[in-house]
């Protein structure tokens, strides 16, 4: 036991899926920079149904390996959110980095920072990329922090360093955790982030992009009400417009010589529209309450789990 390193047991939860390409050299750079830190810790891959040699690379890397490395494989593609809380669930590291993706672009002392960080008395510390986001990614973190109810605001992250303290509160508040960014934000526990100027390009196969793009949409649903806002607003507009059309209805049976009929006909269609709206916005709402109140039941499927 080397005791000028931190005494610590320590876990990094990575996630897998076809980075047989890039996959050697980031679990060497973790092994590495975690074994230059810490007299104990584990690598738990969580291989989410990979088609290439992904498995391979790994084992062949536990073999140089001086410390426990667990294979969790998934029953079939579930993506990052499900498989990283099943990569989670395995660790039993008292803190646990959380790697989203196998591609390292952050400088080599970024672990190092994240965990020093921690030590000043927070539960959570995310790595971000300094930069202009995409146009994509800051529309969504625009919409979700404005619309959210979450004390922090989100932004881009690369990988987080997570208390084993916050990951059992979060495990207790939901089952399984769709989107672990906006559940961590809503934990009350202090967090905070490390910057960092990106040293590659992120790189994003399409599957991945399509899986962002379907969780955004879903976190948007659960997360904020922007749902029942835009049913809101719609209803008062169709209120002003069945205003007005009553108005000018009137003004025309007065004054004109409407069609038969078509006078009562203008008056039920707008009275119609605002009752519609109306009725839409407090379904939106009462739905909004049960998926808060329900959500998240899906569990992840785990096919096996090697340890090495």
């Amino acid at each position: 036991m080397n005791l000028g390193k931190e005494q610590n047991f320590v876990s990094a939860v990575i996630y897998v899926r076809n980075n047989s390409s890039v996959l050697e050299g980031f679990l060497n750079h973790v092994y590495s920079k975690l074994g230059e830190l810490f007299n104990q810790f584990e690598i738990v891959c969580v291989n989410d149904a990979s088609t290439d040699n992904s498995e391979a690379v790994i084992k062949e890397c536990a073999k140089a390996y001086h410390c426990a490395v667990t294979i969790v494989n998934m029953g079939y593609v579930q993506g990052v959110e499900l498989a990283m809380n099943a990569g989670c669930d395995m660790a039993i590291g008292d803190f646990v980095f959380e790697f989203d993706s196998a591609n390292q672009t952050w400088p080599e002392n970024m672990m190092e920072q994240l965990y020093r960080k921690m030590q000043e008395g927070y539960d959570i510390v995310s790595a971000c990329p300094k930069g202009k986001m995409k146009f994509s990614s800051k529309l969504f973190y625009s919409v979700f922090n404005k619309f959210s109810n979450i004390k922090e605001q989100l932004r881009t992250e690369a990988f987080r360093l997570t208390s084993r303290r916050a990951i059992n509160r979060a495990s207790s508040m939901n089952q399984a955790q769709m989107y672990r960014k906006a559940v961590n934000a809503n934990l009350a526990l202090a967090q905070t982030y490390v910057e960092f100027e990106p040293t590659g390009e992120n790189r994003i196969d399409k599957q991945s992009s399509k899986e962002r793009t379907s969780l955004a949409v879903d976190s948007l649903i659960l997360f904020t009400d922007i749902g029942y806002k835009i049913a809101f607003v719609m209803s008062i507009v169709m209120l002003a417009f069945a205003a007005i059309v009553g108005i000018y209805t009137v003004i025309i049976y007065a004054t004109g010589h409407p069609v038969e009929g078509w006078t009562p006909i203008m008056i039920f269609l707008a009275i119609g529209f605002f009752v519609l709206f109306a009725i839409l916005t407090f379904v939106i709402k009462y739905l909004s309450l049960i998926l808060n109140l329900n959500f998240r039941r899906q569990r992840y499927v785990v096919e096996s789990t090697e340890r090495l």
